[in-house]
Formats: C-alpha cells, sequence, structure tokens
C-alpha cells in the first residue's frame, strides 16, 4: 500500500454575523476612538459590546499616485472614493468607507431584518446587536478634508440605508428626531450650514459644542438640541489647561468632577448626550479612574482606544 501524504488544511473560518459578534455581548457605553486602527475594524468593536465607532475619512477630487521609494510600489487614489485614516500620508487605497464600514454595517443590518411572509411586528428595524436590537449603533464620521464637498460624498453612500429605513433622523416638519438602528454624527469640518439647509427629513447629524454650552443662550440650546443627538469636547477645553495636566497625574478631584457634571447635566436638559475626547491613557491607574469617574458623572460615551480594558472596566 502507497501512503500518501495529505496535508490538513483548516476549514476558513466563516464570514462574521452579528450573532457571532454579539451574541450574549453587554452591551457598553464606549466610543471606539479612532476605530480603523483596529485588527478588524468595526468588528473589535462590536465583539467588546461597544455602542460607538468612530473613523476619520478623506475625499480629494482629483486622482493620484503615491510611490514608496523603499518597496518601488505604487499606490492609485481615486476621487470617487472616500477614504479612512488618521494620516493622508498612511491611507491606504483598500481602506474605504464603504469597504471598513457601510458595507459590513449594510450587511448586518439586512441580515437583522430578514422578509418574513408572516410579518414580524417591529416599530423600528433592528440593529447590529443580537441580544438588543433596539439599541442603536452609533457611528462618527471625522471630516478631515473640505465638509462641504465630503457631505455630499456621504449623502451618496447613504440612500441605500435610507431605502430600508435604517437611519435615525431628524423630520424637520415635524420637529422631532426619528429612531433608527444606525444614528450617524458628523464631527471634524462639519458643514453646519448644509445641515441647517435639509428642510424635510436630515438623516445625519452634527458634533456639537459642549464645551460651550454653559454659556449658551437658550436659542442656541434649542438649536444644538435639532442638530445633535451628541455634544462632544475635549477635557482639556471643559477643565482648561492647567487642571487638565493635574487631571493627568491623579484621578479627577471633586472640583473637576462638579465642573464636568455641569456641562453634562447642560447637555442632558435638551435631550444631547455627551462624550470627552483628549483624555488621559496613562499612566494606566489614572486612565481607569478617569472612565469610571466621567461615567459616573453622566457622561454618556467613554473615549476609549483600548477597547479590552474599557470593557474590563464596564
Amino acid at each position: 500500500m502507497i501512503n500518501v501524504f495529505r496535508p490538513h488544511y483548516d476549514k476558513p473560518e466563516p464570514p462574521p454575523t452579528i450573532e457571532s459578534l454579539t451574541r450574549d455581548v453587554h452591551l457598553k457605553p464606549i466610543h471606539s476612538h479612532n476605530d480603523y486602527w483596529r485588527q478588524r475594524p468595526l468588528l473589535d468593536a462590536l465583539s467588546h459590546g461597544c455602542v460607538s465607532v468612530e473613523g476619520d475619512i478623506w475625499h480629494f477630487d482629483h486622482d493620484y499616485t503615491v510611490t514608496d521609494t523603499t518597496t518601488s510600489t505604487t499606490a492609485q487614489f481615486r476621487k470617487s472614493e472616500v477614504y479612512v485614516g488618521h494620516n493622508r500620508i498612511f491611507l491606504h487605497p483598500e481602506n474605504t468607507l464603504e469597504h471598513l464600514y457601510f458595507d459590513p454595517i449594510y450587511k448586518f443590518m439586512e441580515s437583522a431584518n430578514k422578509k418574513f411572509s408572516d410579518p414580524v411586528s417591529k416599530d423600528v428595524p433592528f440593529s447590529v446587536f443580537y441580544n438588543a436590537p433596539e439599541i442603536p449603533l452609533y457611528f462618527w464620521l471625522d471630516f478631515k478634508t473640505e465638509g462641504r464637498d465630503l457631505y455630499v460624498q456621504v449623502q451618496k453612500r447613504l440612500e441605500r440605508f435610507i431605502k430600508h429605513s435604517y437611519l435615525g433622523y431628524y423630520d424637520n416638519e415635524a420637529g422631532q428626531h426619528k429612531p433608527g438602528p444606525l444614528v450617524i454624527t458628523l464631527t471634524g469640518n462639519v458643514p453646519w450650514e448644509l445641515l441647517e439647509a435639509e428642510k424635510t427629513k436630515r438623516y445625519v447629524y452634527g458634533d456639537c459644542p459642549l464645551h460651550k454650552m454653559l454659556d449658551a443662550s437658550d436659542e442656541d440650546m434649542a438649536k444644538y438640541a435639532r442638530q445633535c443627538v451628541f455634544a462632544s469636547a475635549s477635557l482639556e477645553q471643559l477643565l482648561g489647561k492647567e487642571e487638565r495636566s493635574r487631571a493627568e497625574r491623579s484621578g479627577l478631584n471633586k472640583s473637576q468632577g462638579e465642573t464636568l457634571k455641569k456641562y453634562f447635566e447642560r447637555a442632558h436638559s435638551v435631550g444631547i448626550k455627551t462624550r470627552i475626547w483628549g483624555g488621559v491613557d496613562w499612566p494606566i491607574h489614572v486612565r481607569d479612574n478617569h472612565w469610571q469617574v466621567l461615567w459616573e458623572l453622566g457622561c454618556d460615551l467613554i473615549n476609549a482606544d483600548d477597547l479590552a480594558a474599557a470593557a474590563n472596566v464596564f
């Protein structure tokens, strides 16, 4: 008998599903900051129970190429694409907004909202969370290039979501926020005039300035309540440079906490949720203290780069 060696090949892993990613995963008030840096953008955030994800996006009005002289390779960037990345120097042609985020999110939404011959009664389409389909995914787009141009590009890419009622939106005629399984917030170079120009339904929200809210008039707060679901600011913008520096070496003290709480309560008074960025990442014990205290004070989303660590805290 001739023995023929047949190497063993592991079966390829099946593609991720909302069940494989989020079943029995407790949802947590975590914002996946710079999510595209992760080993598995979007997927890692969902598997850790994050309810919020952020990507930096870029669009250019012409095609261009980038040559890496160390490898003699050339990358081509197209004006027809929106790219995701932290810095233009390190953008990759394959990392487009659709490939990293919109395509998988849409696929997950479709799988969560199958068509039954005997219709399933629900007020709003289901989200990407297997155990809690009523909880929306908050997706933030940080505009890195010119805002008006990016706004148009994003709107084009939202059409399939709008068609299937997958987006939360603001109904200008009714003066009401309408829920949806995906809620999109624009930050960075936000073209506020285009948001205000939407006369019927607006399918994106702006990131309102939390640091300006204590001094805002009632009229401004009413405007923020129309424009935004979230308001954010850096820790330094809320505490000042000196207090922010003190906070780097110790936990947030009582006075700092009282200051932050005023901002959170002001935003909450008009139904706006809150997020703080530019917080402390090291030392670890200080970072963890900040996360816990911010949550206890009423901050709605905890900005995190280390998802595993944040998931352990919450």
